[in-house]
């Protein structure tokens, strides 16, 4: 490459380029001081942001607060009836299916009838027998009362000829000896006519008892209400030696329901009957459904070391949306206040840095409560204002004395240094 000797360059290209090379040198200059006052700035107001902190604020409200218990549990039928077999033996017919309304008495099933009216036919012919048999036996009562009169009638002949001497003694001994077999055999006849008659009321007991359990082959609804299971099919045999085999479930209305939530030992203490519900079932996220406690029971359930206690829950489901064994997450209002002055229960835990607070104000007795509110001025430091609080609730609580007034700020949290950044 061949180097041009300045000395050659025209004088007019020379003040040209010596006038390039002065503004790339006052345009560096400028840069340069521009990156300067940024930086410095940049340092100033990072310096100024850690020297005097932000806060996030919210305000002193009036309002409702609740203090509330949460828990899960499962949605039931208002009643609900197992209806089962108490014979066994083939199931012939079905008469309703999943989700059919049946009222009182509706027939639902037929276990097959054959056996149980052979029974039935039985029975009444051994109580024909049985009947028949009283004629057999009265009739014995009489023949044993009439030679017992004839053996008496004897008696007192040889009684009255004995002593003309036409009577013997032997005779007049065999005569009595008669008069007293004729006892013997009227008190016999007297004992079966009994025992035939008490074989009657036997065998009418046992025809009474082949017609129920022919009856029992028809399987009726005790309430009125909709069947939500059956678990048996036409053809299959139910067996009811040990244990009665269950047929249908039927719910007796569906308009209410009940809910079984499980509490725990912790939050028992001040759920009472009447405290106010709501719940949510996965089927309707978006929704929330309202019911009242009816009532806590006292026993405990302990599941892995866990105790709990069961809460019965009602509510009205008009539109019979809510199906039962639905799982279902409870809220039970344990307390509440309606118009009362409150703070977020996030400024009542913050507690900010020394630095960070103004003038201190002395606690009075009952006010070991406090928050902290911004100050008029532009110094950034905090107020402190002692509150004694009431209703501790979920999200807020009242507040029942103290240095703060509806809709005045509270700080809650100190701003991040990326919060704080226009």
């Amino acid at each position: 490459m061949t180097v041009q000797d300045p000395s050659r360059i025209p004088p007019r290209l020379g003040a040209s380029w010596r006038g390039m090379r002065r503004f790339a040198l006052w345009l560096a200059l400028a840069l340069a001081s521009v990156a300067a006052l940024l930086a410095a700035w940049r340092a100033w107001s990072q310096r100024s942001e850690a020297a005097t902190p932000a806060f996030e604020t919210r305000l002193i409200g009036r309002g409702l607060v609740e203090r509330s218990i949460s828990a899960t549990g499962s949605v039931k039928a208002l009643v609900t009836v197992e209806v089962g077999s108490q014979l066994s033996g083939m199931i012939a017919e079905m008469k309703v299916d999943f989700n059919d309304p049946v009222k009182e008495g509706d027939l639902l099933a037929v276990i097959d009838r054959a056996p149980y009216e052979a029974k039935v036919a039985s029975a009444a012919a051994n109580l024909a027998i049985a009947r028949a048999d009283i004629g057999e036996k009265e009739a014995a009562v009489t023949k044993a009362a009439t030679q017992l009169a004839q053996n008496k009638r004897d008696l007192v002949r040889h009684d009255a000829l004995a002593p003309r001497g036409i009577s013997s003694a032997l005779q007049r001994e065999q005569a009595e000896t008669q008069t007293g077999l004729g006892k013997s055999d009227l008190a016999i006849a007297h004992a079966q006519l009994e025992s035939a008659k008490a074989t009657i009321s036997l065998r009418e007991a046992d025809l009474a008892q082949a017609e129920i359990d022919l009856g029992h082959t028809l399987i009726r609804s005790p309430i009125n209400g909709v069947v939500i299971d059956r678990r048996f099919q036409p053809g299959q045999t139910v067996a009811a030696q040990y244990q009665t085999p269950i047929l249908f479930q039927i719910a007796q209305d569906l308009s209410q329901i009940l809910i079984f939530a499980q509490v725990d030992e912790a939050d028992i203490g001040p759920v009472r009957p009447g405290a106010p519900v709501t719940f949510t079932v996965e089927a309707y996220p978006d929704e929330t459904f309202e019911g009242v406690v009816d009532q806590v029971r006292l026993a405990a359930t302990k599941t892995a070391g866990v105790i709990t206690y069961t809460v019965i829950i009602r509510a009205q489901n008009p539109d019979q949306r809510l199906f039962p064994d639905m799982t279902a997450t409870v809220r039970i209002v344990s307390a509440r206040r309606e118009d009362a002055l409150y703070a977020h229960n996030e400024a009542l835990r913050f507690r900010p840095p020394a630095s960070a607070v103004g003038q201190e104000v002395d606690l009075e007795e009952g006010q070991g409560d406090r928050v902290f509110t911004p100050t008029p001025d532009e110094d950034g430091k905090l107020q402190r204002r002692p509150v004694r609080l009431g209703l501790k609730g979920d999200g807020v609580s009242e507040i029942v004395d103290g240095e703060v007034a509806e809709g005045e700020p509270v700080a809650i949290r100190a701003k991040s240094a990326g919060q704080r950044r226009p």
